[in-house]
């Protein structure tokens, strides 16, 4: 798109010159079909204040979007506190728990009501923004999926769900919530927003692995038994976690990378650290733990989680607040820019008052104009000294500034490609080789670990054979 507005400006500048053959003499540029003593439409300086004014659009729509995602992010903690209540509920038997569970709830509700108050706020309508439609797709699965919430909790309460068949459930909502971020990030068009929102998504994402760890564990604990499979999700978890947490680390700014350093060096990190070795102990292992200790582990470990889940929100809020902020900053910046861009140009025009001064262009002979332009897209040659030679400055500035953020962009929009393509890659070897998450990835991992090479190159040559599978499958 950015590319595409570069080549759209400068073809607006020139497209006067195109227009006309040249001859021996010095002319100035109509418009087609136009009279000399007549005026112009929309010139090249109306184009290049139309560039900035969709920026702002954008940036309007985005700020918007943002206080959307914050009550995204609100919405998520909510239900992640709620998954890991019911899994001790339902590991308890419904014996255990209620009360804690009906907290966790009434807690899910009230973020709720928050972000449809932002879902009104923000409207169904994000003018100035790609890819609307995915994202509004993902915002229709969402509130479809939370009015099926009820019958959840339903048959949580009446214990018709296992702890697993409930934290896949639960977990499906976080995904969907999890998705509109996610597509939010890819429609940023300032860089510094989208670097913001990469890093946002992945310590979410890393922060709903953290969730799930917590209520897979706590089922275990409650249940008291950890069967190799079991073991094995808590393994993926753990692994998955700080994945995301390494993409967070490159992306994020210097204070939410303190914060969560300061997370990592709380004293409970410890403890929790004995409870995950004591999780995928031997039965005869956690017999020998002191009997203090087993006695209420299950909740033990469900609070210290829950602590440190809670520290991660904190950073969390950080990020939120930083966005809101930088949205803010850039939307301000944006305004100030076409006010001064617009100052700039109307005190060119007031000089430019002398007919004499117009955009002046030398040609030998018919066809050399675009000869011309299409050596040096910004030729100067004939252009008044005032008027001229400042919007082609203009110009230049303004896709110069362009390029830089596309360029910028890229390297943001990197990292989420890439967790595209390990998500596809996943999801076909859990459709073709029948095999479950924890699997798909531990096959790509050990694929890129023999023969030495990056997991996201595995999981592109994974994704590039699968329409040979599908091929296959349907002979």
């Amino acid at each position: 798109m950015v590319l595409l507005l570069h080549v759209f400006l400068s073809h607006i500048f020139f497209a006067r010159a195109r227009e006309h053959e040249c001859d021996d003499h010095a002319y100035r540029v109509q418009e087609p079909g136009m009279k000399p003593e007549q005026t112009a439409g929309a010139s090249a300086t109306d184009y290049l204040v139309a560039s900035k004014n969709c920026e702002i659009i954008a940036l309007e729509a985005f700020l918007r979007m943002g206080r959307l995602v914050v009550a995204v992010s609100n919405l998520v903690h909510a239900l992640q506190r709620e998954r890991g209540a019911a899994n001790l509920y339902l590991g308890a038997g419904g014996r255990e728990h209620g009360d804690c569970l009906g907290q966790m709830e009434a807690g899910t509700d009230q973020q709720y009501d928050r972000f449809r108050a932002a879902l009104e706020e923000m409207g169904t309508e994000v003018s100035g923004v790609q890819g609307g439609s995915r994202f509004f797709s993902r915002i229709a699965y969402v509130v479809h999926a939370f009015s099926e919430l009820g019958e959840l909790r339903h048959q949580v309460r009446s214990n018709q769900l296992s702890p697993e068949g409930a934290s896949k459930v639960y977990s499906g909502l976080v995904h969907g919530l999890l998705s509109i971020v996610f597509e939010a990030a890819e429609t940023a068009m300032d860089p510094s927003i989208s670097r913001l929102l990469v890093a946002m998504f992945n310590f979410m994402q890393g922060k709903e692995l953290a969730g799930q760890e917590r209520a897979a564990a706590a089922a275990g604990f409650a249940m008291g038994q950890f069967d190799p499979s079991l073991k094995e999700r808590l393994d993926h978890l753990d692994e998955a976690q700080q994945r995301c947490f390494e993409v967070f680390m490159e992306f994020a700014e210097a204070p939410a990378r303190t914060e969560w350093q300061k997370v990592k060096d709380a004293p409970e990190q410890q403890e929790l650290d004995r409870l995950r070795r004591l999780a995928r102990a031997r039965p005869d292992e956690r017999a020998a733990e002191p009997a203090a200790l087993n006695k209420g582990i299950d909740q033990r470990w469900f609070w210290i989680a829950t602590g440190r889940i809670d520290a991660m929100k904190a950073v969390e809020d950080q990020l939120e607040s930083r966005l809101h902020e930088l949205c803010e900053e850039k939307l301000r910046d944006a305004r100030e820019g076409l006010a001064r861009q617009q100052t700039l140009i109307e005190d060119l025009l007031h000089q430019e008052h002398d007919p004499a001064q117009s955009f002046i262009v030398f040609c030998s002979a018919p066809g050399d104009v675009r000869a011309e332009f299409q050596q040096d897209s910004y030729h100067t040659d004939g252009v008044s000294p005032g008027l001229g030679r400042s919007i082609i400055d203009l110009v230049q500035a303004q896709s110069q500034r362009l390029q830089q953020m596309n360029d910028e962009l890229t390297a943001a929009r990197t990292a989420l490609e890439e967790r595209k393509l390990l998500d596809k890659a996943k999801l076909l070897l859990m459709k073709h080789r029948g095999m479950s998450e924890e699997q798909a990835y531990k096959m790509l991992r050990q694929t890129a670990m023999d023969q030495s090479r990056r997991l996201v190159d595995v999981a592109r040559a994974m994704v590039a054979i699968g329409d040979v599978w599908t091929r296959t499958e349907s002979k």
